[in-house]
């Protein structure tokens, strides 16, 4: 049989979530190590922490799959308590994959529909490459629901600890879902424009919800950490058929306290 290699592993994503479909402001791919390295054990998660480099070393994970890039910016030094440094003296390599991933057909956003249980089919809520693949989703619900209702529906599903939320008033037929970072001003009005009755999300600031209120659109923020986590479990599941070893790293959790 023939040994598995990370070139692999980032080809098998490519096929569901091309990389050369991320945004221009991302950096996803292989991030750290080699293509040519050998890989009997992978490690998934949301971020590439410390922690999360750390236990993949006495883990023996020679590859980790992440989905927030652990190099964003551009490093001008390298500190020994830094991911980067942490993988790279162990001999692990990373790939991340991140908005090719919240873009992909069975991406995220179409895993918050999966786990909300709203079925049929869906539309992108923001274009991005002329092909209409892009960020976040639009469904037509085949029930009526109450804010109210719909954000307990999220925090169970997303497994929330927390979940704010505006209520429009209005019952809630046309459901937008874009995950992560999507609860900007410009997305609230994006959604409403779309005769969308609520945008489920992530990071909504206050400027968010007093434009989701001036539109009439209801908003619920559950959270970046877990409308995005959610992704960890299912993508393991599909690198499993690799072959490998895969495990979703105990680190990789909310940091978030709340009282």
């Amino acid at each position: 049989m023939k040994k598995l290699k990370v070139r692999d592993v980032y080809r098998f994503i490519d096929k569901f979530a091309p990389f050369d479909t991320q945004d221009k402001f991302d950096n996803s791919g292989l991030l750290v190590g080699s293509m040519d390295s050998p890989v009997s054990r992978i490690g998934v998660c949301l971020d590439i922490t410390c922690q999360a480099a750390t236990e993949a070393a006495t883990k023996g994970v020679q590859l980790v799959v992440s989905h927030h890039p652990v190099i964003f910016h551009k490093l001008s030094m390298l500190s020994s308590d830094d991911p980067v440094y942490i993988l790279a003296k162990n001999g692990i390599n990373a790939i991340c994959a991140h908005t090719n991933v919240d873009m992909a057909k069975g991406g995220i956003s179409d895993i918050m529909l999966e786990l909300l249980d709203f079925k049929g089919d869906a539309k992108v809520l923001e274009p991005v490459h002329p092909n209409g693949v892009g960020y976040g989703r639009i469904i037509e619900a085949d029930f009526a629901l109450e804010t109210k209702a719909l954000a307990k529906m999220c925090k169970k599903a997303f497994g929330c600890k927390t979940v704010r939320y505006y209520d429009s008033g209005k019952v809630l037929r046309h459901i937008a879902v874009c995950s992560g970072a999507g609860g900007s001003e410009l997305n609230v009005a994006n959604a409403a424009e779309k005769g969308c009755d609520v945008l489920i999300t992530g990071d909504v600031k206050h400027s968010g919800f007093i434009e989701a209120a001036n539109r009439g659109i209801s908003v619920i923020d559950a959270g970046h950490f877990h409308t995005e986590n959610i992704i960890c479990p299912q993508l393991a599941a599909r690198l499993e058929t690799l072959g490998a070893e895969v495990l979703v790293l105990d680190s990789s959790i909310d940091v978030v306290n709340y009282v």
